[in-house]
């Protein structure tokens, strides 16, 4: 029975010895600060400054605020600390201030966010042991002094007589006996007297045998760990893309390696076909400028053509004025000759056209205006012929153009070519030419020409762009 009393005392001493973790009023206040300090942080995307703040107390943390911090502590301090925290753990401490406060009424909804970075911060804090195993003895010492020595003989003695029978019956009943004679014994002077009893000293000897057995038994505990820990080892090598011993590193598998080959492989594909594109943009562009260049060079000549037209056109009226002036002339020398023999105004009349087609022949031409006289037009506005001179009987207009492209023409002002036109008015004048009255030729001897056509020169030929207005005198 004395040798069951020894051990159970030791056991007692070994728990008493244990540390007993508790919340002290300091680190209530530092796990405060902690939690509020993560809500500030989450409740203002300007407090950055907060992450370099190591604050030990609310007091610390609220010297160290701004102006909206300030205001925002306030919600946060209205949550009650409570009175019973002397009693809790560390995991009472995160569960109230990691959750818990977070979830109190009037706090910000982006701070609420931040109760992870409390609950993280508050892990890593460390709880101290209060209450020490000096304080407990003392105690226990104070309370086993206050016992009468004859009541401690007394349970002694009924222990000793009937200890077999209470192990066997009543295990329970027994440990907690000998738990108080143990107690009683270690703090009464006669208790020194244990000390030589050789049972006792047996038992010491038996105690450092169970200090070698539970020795040998930690040392297969750290085997078996050892054990597992390889064949958990040789078991990861098996599969790749497992989470590697230094955090936020990924060992990347073989499917994962030829997924980002292939990625890399269509992303350099698709990169050439951009930089391909984009060289054909920038030629197309290149084109589209050259074209431009082109477009505006043509405008210009367009442009320069039409005011060289428009020149001739004036030119060649100032022609017609002075070859009409040469008509009159002519007609007032026939009236004049009337009273000669019909033989004589024959002659003259002869002459006469002959002196009018070399004027037309000599007739002077504007700088760089060159004149083609050209054939009948037929169906389809093309003139038939062309000659640099007078063809008389084959030319009907005379064109007038200054680079060979473009010009305007008129019936050839020559009495042979009026009498011409006369006889087959239709056929010479229809594909070129508009009048009021295209076939009423009797008793007509000239034709007047009332405005140019206008001709371009197309596939070899001279082609009708506009006809020309005339009528019959």
């Amino acid at each position: 029975m004395k040798r069951l009393t020894y051990i159970l005392t030791l056991f007692i001493c070994l728990a008493v010895a244990l540390p007993s973790f508790a919340v002290t009023e300091k680190e209530m206040d530092q796990a405060r600060a902690i939690a509020a300090k993560a809500y500030l942080r989450y409740a203002n995307d300007g407090s950055g400054y907060l992450d370099d703040l190591n604050a030990k107390s609310m007091s610390e943390l609220e010297k160290a605020l701004k102006a909206k911090e300030k205001e925002n502590i306030k919600a946060f301090k209205n949550i009650p600390v409570p009175k019973d925290y002397a009693s809790w753990d560390k995991q009472k401490l995160v569960d109230y201030w990691g959750n818990k406060a977070f979830a109190s009424k009037g706090l910000l909804d982006k701070g609420r966010i931040g109760k992870s970075r409390a609950k993280k911060n508050l892990n890593a804090l460390k709880i101290s042991d209060p209450v020490k195993e000096e304080k407990k003895q003392a105690a226990s010492e104070t309370a086993v002094s206050n016992a009468k020595p004859e009541s401690r003989a007394t349970q002694v003695s009924t222990e000793t007589q009937s200890a077999d029978a209470a192990v066997i019956n009543n295990v329970a009943a027994a440990d907690s006996v000998a738990t108080q004679d143990a107690s009683e014994l270690l703090s009464d002077p006669l208790s020194a007297d244990l000390d030589s009893d050789p049972q006792l000293e047996k038992a010491k000897d038996h105690t450092w045998i169970y200090i070698i057995i539970l020795c040998i038994l930690v040392g297969v505990v750290v085997a078996l760990v050892v054990f597992a820990s390889n064949v958990m080892k040789k078991n990861g090598d098996k599969y790749k893309g497992t989470i590697s011993t230094q955090p936020g590193t990924l060992q990347s598998s073989s499917d994962g390696n030829a997924m980002k080959e292939k990625y890399a492989a269509a992303i350099a594909s698709k990169n050439e076909e951009i930089s391909t594109l984009s060289k054909k943009v920038e030629s197309l562009n290149t084109q589209n400028n050259s074209l431009k260049s082109n477009l505006e060079a043509l405008t210009a000549e367009i442009a320069s053509l039409r005011t060289r037209i428009a020149e001739s056109n004036k030119k060649i009226s100032e022609y017609e004025s002075a070859l009409q002036n040469a008509h009159n002339h002519v007609a007032e020398a026939q009236s004049a000759t009337r009273h000669e023999s019909i033989p004589q105004q024959q002659v003259n009349r002869q002459a006469a056209r002959q002196t009018q087609a070399e004027t037309v022949r000599r007739q002077p031409q504007a700088p760089g205006v060159r004149s083609i006289f050209l054939g009948r037009a037929n169906s389809k506005g093309i003139f038939v012929r062309a000659d640099r001179s007078l063809n008389p009987g084959n030319s009907v207009f005379r064109l007038d153009t200054t680079d060979g492209y473009a010009g305007t023409f008129r019936v050839v002002s020559d009495p042979v070519v009026w009498e011409m036109v006369m006889r087959s008015p239709v056929e010479t004048l229809s594909g070129a030419c508009v009048s009021p009255d295209l076939t009423d030729t009797d008793g007509m001897t000239k034709v007047i020409n009332d405005s140019a056509g206008t001709a371009i020169f197309e596939s070899g030929c001279w082609k009708m762009i506009r006809k020309a207005k005339i009528h019959y005198e």
